[in-house]
């Protein structure tokens, strides 16, 4: 069992033994010096339902169970001063967490201001319903720093998303919300399509960020989309997942570089589409917050959005999610239709005390001295990144940092199943992470030189202790290590989707998206999809048949693999970039593939001696034909691996292989337009 999790990248004995050997050492210094900690953890544990996710999610999944049995560390902190925290056990750690985004101006700042809101508001209590005249100051603080109409406060940035689509769709009268890949919205399933959602999310278009074809689509679907969705912090990891500890399974799964300039041309490409075509721009900068700028995202992009999502620091420290919007966008209530409302509401919305410490942070926002503090913040941070880098690279470490603003985070030079390991070791050198891990870190604009310094000695510690312990090995250490963890990889992520019914659901949707898209980009003629009809009832009767006569049911496979590209060679339009973007071969590649099946019979009728033996060489021409497709399907699955990841690629497979199962329900209404078929009872549910 050891073996198995310790040497999941192919390592020799030796290695694994040393890893065992640093594994029971961490939680021993774990165990000795987190005593009350842990035990408070594991008091709470099992009525607790929101640490125990937070448990699930700290490592990949097939390192869960192994890493389970020795660490159960849980961040119990009961005091913070400047930058860091002290825990039950007495220890004071560096913290980098940023509280989730909350943490901008440092933990004193949120003290003072939090116990000043209660100030400003004591007398009243909490009241709900009846508003604090402070409430109408806050307002217009938010509408000058986001130069628009209206305000509305909800508890929660996931909340104000949600009221944000809502209102967007209520007023424009559309259904559709455009989000972007790798980008976070929140929980709420109506913008979080994949892992964590149960729904058929039909009513949001995830597109990719930085590609003109998204603007094209966006162009294409003006008339049904409600408003186009923006998280500012994309610009950090333009079209990957989002920095997180439970995707490392290899460094090249998530990779950044400082594309904030790119970025934000794009962002201003996008606001042209929308503006003329009536599209609202919504901000999310829940997390962003006003991190970037005082005047937040907007300031830093030179981009003025039509709604801005607030959250995390403006409230001061206390629980908020704002949402500010043009007038037209932020109506209940239609005035032709009175019956007609959008309801959004909340107990808790203008609480008191939350209204009062909003107004001491929004105060201190407005402050002439305030855009100096961000100045020297972020240049103190960018200085920390470069000395941090020159000096991992001094001492050979496959590690680096790169910074957006005063976000940070940790990359990886080579791939490796254990990167994710380096949060707990930088957690035994006393870093805080609130296990958001080696993924988007944070640091307070009270970080001194010092503190800088202070971090960077234990991020090189943290690192050098696991390259000493063989977490990080090189081709010579181990040669072919990365086709040896690639392999392990494919077989560990399939027995996952097997055992687990919740992704094996959300990889059966987006195939079935990838078939829609598919759909849409290249197959609108009516003769091709009829092709498509036919080539497919052959393709799905040459599944069964190649077990009775093989040969037979290659030549029958080739004839509809011929029509099939002929459709899609003659009859569509060029669309190489929409295929693109789908991952699968163009019409191009197709193309050189059927020339392929094409010369291999020439070739054996050359060596056969021509035409009189033709039927002599038919079962050589069939098992050719049958390694070729077997080189070109499963080479683009490693393909996709590579240049992407497995899931990618065995969506693209799955898709593939079904293609002919679901192209019959797809494209019998077109053989019943061309032939005036007779109606198919149900025809019109699957078309």
């Amino acid at each position: 069992m050891e073996r198995d999790v310790w040497g999941a990248d192919g390592a020799g004995e030796r290695f694994v033994a040393r890893r065992k050997d640093a594994v029971n050492r961490l939680a021993a210094y774990f165990q000795e010096h987190c005593a009350k900690s842990i035990a408070w953890g594991n008091n709470i544990r099992d009525s607790f339902s929101d640490l125990r996710f937070t448990d699930a999610n700290r490592v990949p999944f097939p390192f869960m169970r192994a890493m389970r049995e020795k660490f159960n560390l849980c961040s119990v902190v009961t005091e913070s001063k400047g930058p860091r925290l002290r825990d039950l056990d007495g220890n004071w750690s560096l913290d980098v967490s940023g509280s989730y985004g909350l943490n901008l101006a440092g933990f004193d700042h949120y003290k003072e201001w939090m116990e000043g809101g209660l100030e400003r508001v004591k007398d009243l209590g909490a009241v709900l319903g009846p508003l604090h005249p402070i409430v109408a100051e806050n307002i217009s603080i938010l509408k000058s720093i986001s130069k628009l109409d209206e305000v509305s406060f909800h508890m929660s940035g996931t909340e104000a998303v949600m009221a944000a689509v809502r209102l967007a769709r209520f007023n424009k009268r559309r259904k559709l919300i455009v989000c972007f890949s790798g980008a976070y919205h929140g929980w709420w399933d109506g913008v979080q399509p994949g892992l964590g959602s149960e729904r058929n999310i039909t009513d949001c278009l995830t597109l990719k960020d930085l590609h003109p074809a998204s603007l094209d689509l966006i162009l294409h679907r003006a008339h049904e989309i409600a408003g186009v969705l923006i998280n500012p912090v994309q610009s950090f990891h333009p079209n990957s997942p989002p920095p997180s500890d439970t995707i490392l399974l290899t460094s090249e799964i998530r990779k950044t570089e400082d594309s904030s300039s790119p970025y934000a041309q794009w962002l201003h490409k996008l606001r042209e589409v929308c503006s003329a075509n009536d599209i609202p721009l919504i901000f999310d900068e829940v997390f962003s917050g006003f991190r970037l700028a005082p005047g937040g995202a907007q300031e830093y992009f030179g981009v003025q959005a039509d709604m801005v999502v607030y959250g995390k620091s403006v409230a001061g420290g206390m629980p908020i999610g704002v949402v500010c919007g043009k007038k037209d966008l932020m109506r209940r209530f239609d005035p032709e239709h009175p019956m007609r409302i959008a309801y959004v509401i909340g107990t808790f919305s203008a609480h008191p005390v939350v209204m009062g410490a909003m107004n001491e942070f929004l105060h201190w926002l407005s402050r002439p001295v305030t855009p100096e503090l961000y100045t020297e913040a972020q240049r103190r941070c960018a200085q920390w990144v470069r000395s941090t880098n020159e000096t991992l690279n001094q001492l050979d470490l496959p590690v680096r940092v790169m910074n957006f603003t005063t976000i940070w985070t940790v990359l990886f030079k080579e791939p490796g199943r254990y990167n994710w390991l380096l949060q707990y070791y930088l957690r035994a050198e006393g870093v805080i992470l609130s296990w958001v891990g080696t993924g988007r870190c944070m640091s307070s604009l009270d970080f001194s030189v010092e503190d800088y310094q202070e971090l960077q000695a234990k991020i090189v510690r943290a690192a050098q202790a696991m390259k000493s312990d063989g977490w990080w090995l090189n081709e010579e250490q181990q040669p072919g290590r990365e086709r040896a963890m690639r392999t392990r990889l494919i077989w560990e992520m399939v027995k996952s989707v097997v055992q687990v019914p919740k992704p094996l659901t959300a990889f059966y949707f987006e195939i079935m998206q990838r078939k829609k898209d598919d759909h849409h980009a290249s197959h609108s003629n009516l003769i091709n999809q009829l092709f498509h009809l036919l080539s497919s009832s052959t393709f799905i009767f040459c599944y069964i048949f190649i077990f009775f006569n093989f040969t037979v049911a290659m030549f029958l496979g080739m004839a509809a693999l011929f029509v099939r590209q002929f459709g899609h060679a003659i009859l569509e339009p060029p669309c190489h970039d929409k295929e693109k973007a789908l991952l699968g071969f163009n019409t191009r590649n197709k193309s050189i593939i059927v020339g392929g099946y094409i010369l291999i019979p020439v070739v054996q009728m050359i060596q056969g001696y021509g035409l009189e033996s033709f039927t002599s060489i038919l079962p050589s021409v069939a098992l050719l034909w049958f390694l070729l497709t077997l080189a070109a399907v499963f080479g683009r699955v490693l393909y996709l691996i590579w240049a992407h990841d497995f899931r990618t690629s065995m969506i693209w497979f799955v898709k593939l292989i079904t293609d002919p199962i679901t192209d019959i329900f797809a494209y019998y209404n077109s053989a019943d337009k061309i032939f005036r078929l007779p109606p198919r009872r149900g025809s019109e549910a699957t078309s």
